[in-house]
């Protein structure tokens, strides 16, 4: 199957395949002129070999290229930063320009010596050859959000494993594995280490975090027939704060994720039981691409005495999207996915040291294995993006937990009739003369929906007393902008 191909059959309307490659070849057509234009001058004016005058006039129909396909053919596609765009060109260069310049050049070297074949004219057959190949590339690869140019090597070279379901062995392997790491959650032998940075003989660790940092590791997993085990920890500390405060909190907090972590995008409670929650989450992972998934989470929490507690959380549903975000947004069936993440644990440890909360979580996951081939390449990749992934999940908890807690203050309402919701939370003290508070949380937009509990600017408010302002007025009140409305 080509690359057009296997996008029409993942879902990419056949009518925007043919508008985009409308346009790649308007384009191509431009940069053609472009590139014959420049080697005819390099060649005839100037006199330049024809393989150094090929090399850089394909180099300017690379950037010629690259400048209208961004503006027009993958128009809704956007960038959202120059550091973005940079990343873009450097992937068109990578394959696209190099398709095009070893590609010509390889042609080049094939027809120029065959006689009756000017040089113009094996010119024109190379660009013809690349042509399809570089819209097909570009389309599946260069213009996808945050791709690579491996995941195009990725995806082809081991497309069998993302066409099935999870592989049994991989099932298997991960099943032993995961048993082992909640048999030493739950092993409470005297004098053993609580947390994993401790058996790991991590010296220093835990003043590294008190002083602010991030500390994680990656704890080498055991080979397994068709998949790959990944296994993280890393560790944060909270000041301030004792454990029974801060389990409370993160109980409280649950169904609210979305509010606090960047790669959660929205978020919602399903159940709770005691200390046990069950949660819905949105959530965006990069794996080589950008991929969303609709999951769902039971996290169960272990108040073990008054200095420490653990949770263990574990994803019971895990469905990739497909066209996130839009109005054909729907999750992939089973074995239709990438395979970028199959199975999500997570082990959370919390104790009281230094005047805070040592937090620390273990992280592990299963996916789909790399290529034998691309292992090289891609090892420290993957790798680098799970560190990432997981020092933004405690960087985000960190600053979460940081914030002042206003769990327990009564809610702000907006008055009725205004179809609006709550949109904040009220102080808990008030001016002991009658007087407004000086300060309320609100949106910025007066008939925004705002979700309680979302942290809001604060704001400084000049208002009358409520008997001048709105005669009779009782909370529950409302403030919008600078006015006082009552329910």
């Amino acid at each position: 199957m080509s690359l057009v191909e296997h996008r029409m059959a993942v879902g990419a309307p056949a009518h925007r395949i043919v508008r985009r490659w409308t346009a790649f070849n308007a384009v191509g057509a431009l940069g053609m002129a472009v590139q014959l234009g420049v080697f005819a001058y390099l060649v005839r004016v100037l006199g330049w070999h024809y393989m150094t005058a090929t090399a850089v006039a394909v180099e300017a129909a690379v950037l010629h290229n690259f400048s209208w396909h961004q503006r027009w053919t993958w128009h809704d596609r956007p960038v959202t930063s120059w550091r973005s765009c940079a990343s873009r060109l450097v992937r068109f260069q990578m394959l696209n320009g190099g398709i095009s310049l070893f590609g010509n050049m390889l042609v080049m070297w094939l027809l120029a010596g065959v006689p009756g074949i000017p040089p113009i004219g094996a010119n024109i057959v190379a660009i013809a050859t690349c042509a399809a190949i570089n819209f097909a590339a570009s389309e599946a690869i260069v213009f996808r959000p945050a791709a690579t140019v491996l995941l195009g090597s990725l995806l082809l070279l081991n497309a069998p494993a993302a066409a099935t379901a999870q592989p049994a062995g991989a099932r298997a392997g991960w099943d032993e594995y995961e048993a082992s790491v909640d048999a030493r959650y739950n092993s409470r032998r005297p004098g053993e280490p609580f947390f994993v940075q401790d058996r790991k003989h991590r010296e220093g660790w835990r003043e590294r975090v008190r002083e602010g940092g991030i500390e994680i590791r990656e704890v080498e997993g055991p080979p397994i027939p068709d998949g790959r085990i990944h296994h993280w920890v890393g560790a944060v500390f909270v000041p301030g704060t004792t454990v029974d405060a801060l389990v409370t909190r993160l109980e409280a907090a649950a169904g609210t994720e979305s509010q606090f972590y960047d790669d959660v995008l929205a978020s919602k409670l399903l159940a709770h039981d005691g200390d046990r929650v069950r949660i819905f989450l949105k959530l965006r992972r990069t794996a080589l691409i950008t991929v969303t998934y609709n999951t769902e989470h039971t996290v169960e929490y272990r108040r073990l005495d008054v200095h420490r507690a653990s949770a263990r959380s574990t994803a019971t549903k895990i469905a990739e999207l497909s066209d996130p975000g839009t109005a054909r947004e729907r999750e992939k069936a089973p074995g239709d996915d990438n395979g970028f993440l199959w199975r999500l644990n997570a082990y959370w440890r919390y104790e009281a040291w230094g005047g805070g909360v040592l937090i620390e979580c273990e992280s592990v996951s299963l996916s789909r294995p790399v290529p034998l081939l691309l292992r090289p390449i891609a090892g420290p990749i993957v790798d680098r993006i799970a560190r990432e992934s997981l020092d933004r999940t405690l960087r985000s908890l960190r600053g979460m937990l940081s914030l002042p807690d206003r769990s327990r203050e009564p809610a702000l309402m907006a008055p009725q009739g205004t179809g609006l919701k709550n949109t904040g939370r009220l102080p808990d003290q008030i001016d002991p003369q009658g007087l407004l508070p000086p300060w309320v949380m609100r949106s910025d937009r007066s008939e925004a929906e705002v979700t309680p509990g979302i942290p809001c600017p604060r704001v400084t408010v000049t208002l009358p007393r409520p008997s001048q302002g709105v005669p009779g007025c009782q909370r529950p009140w409302w403030i919008s902008g600078s006015s006082l409305l009552c329910s």
